[in-house]
């Protein structure tokens, strides 16, 4: 049997009397020296600390201790071993087998990821990139997050009181209209990549009289899909190998929208099956690696494939132009945010 446990020191030492934290999660902490994948002693000092303060660092696919005794008997299980595991999207990497550069996918969740493997570490902090170690061992990851993806689209289902998200995407495909002179910011919640700005707000620009339910909802598949655009090319400014990406999360249930994304990425869209699952999938497979010392490689073959969306070259034409208005539209308000905040 194995213990499942969230990938931070507090309910793994409660529950086996030892402390560990996987390194996706204390890439996050600040104090680690990602490219070393160890604490780093510049950064504890400047907090007043050194390493025997900090917890041992242990790798996703490494048994990291055992149950407690007394806590296995309580609860009818013989000696479990803890695996490290990983936060949700490295587990959802492995979940998909992105676990090699070249790997991709993009999470169309309540945010929005774009999540490439690497076995080098590549940082581009100016462009709101996230450079961290893998769940896997001599493997780091970048991802580009945008804060609104799946939820702008909840959102805006809820502002125009249509019936669900499933049903307001079928009624913008109905519609098969041109987006015309509107667009959409989806910053409801602020962003980080690429412009780590926490004043920037959302916004429709473009509005008449003849904008419709399904014109706005469509503008804010696009201007998600434009985000994570955004977030693609500062994933290639800091030296990615994108290769073939994937799209996983609620989002991926509409291959329209898929349609939208593939032309604003300007490339192919692989589907897989159980794609939602890919999180928990991950955790069984590290948990699998960990206890057998099988191959990576072998534990981790990407999902069959459900679908491929190849973008339609006239919608990429149509995308790029449209993409540099979204980005001079953002760059024309961003003096205005602050102002709109103390209002």
């Amino acid at each position: 049997p194995l213990l499942g446990l969230p990938p931070t020191p507090g309910p793994t030492l409660r529950r086996r009397g030892l402390c560990g934290r996987v390194w996706p999660h204390a890439s996050g902490t600040l104090w680690l020296d990602v490219s070393k994948r160890a604490w780093s002693d510049e950064m504890l000092a400047a907090t007043e600390l050194d390493s025997t303060h900090m917890p041992r660092l242990v790798e996703g696919s490494e048994v990291s201790g055992t149950l407690r005794p007394d806590l296995a008997k309580a609860w009818g299980m013989r000696e479990v071993p803890v695996v490290g595991g990983a936060g949700d999207q490295a587990a959802g990497a492995v979940g998909v087998g992105a676990i090699a550069p070249g790997a991709s996918f993009v999470s169309l969740g309540t945010s929005g990821v774009y999540f490439t493997p690497d076995t080098t570490f590549r940082p581009n902090p100016a462009g709101g990139v996230h450079a961290f170690c893998h769940a896997l061992p001599g493997l780091w990851h970048q991802m580009s997050v945008i804060l609104s993806a799946a939820s702008a689209l909840t959102w805006v289902t809820a502002l125009t009181h249509a019936d669900s998200e499933a049903a307001l995407v079928v009624e913008i495909e109905a519609a098969d209209a041109e987006p015309g002179t509107l667009f959409f910011l989806p910053y409801l919640s602020g962003e980080r990549t690429p412009h780590n700005d926490a004043n920037a707000l959302g916004a429709f620009v473009g509005l008449s009289h003849d904008t419709n339910r399904a014109q706005l909802g469509g503008a804010v598949l696009e201007g998600v899909a434009f985000a994570l655009a955004d977030g693609q090319q500062a994933l290639k400014d800091a030296g990615a190998n994108l290769g073939e990406v994937s799209v996983i999360g609620g989002g991926a249930q509409s291959l329209f929208w898929g349609k939208t994304l593939a032309a604003a990425l300007a490339r192919p869209l692989t589907y897989r099956q159980d794609a939602a699952v890919g999180p928990a999938l991950g955790a069984a497979r590290l948990a699998a690696i960990a206890t057998t010392g099988a191959d990576p490689q072998t534990i981790c073959p990407p999902a069959p494939i459900e679908a491929v969306i190849e973008p339609n070259p006239e919608a990429v034409d149509r995308a790029k132009e449209r993409l540099t208005v979204f980005r001079d539209l953002y760059q024309d308000l961003k003096p205005r945010f602050p102002t709109l905040h103390r209002a």
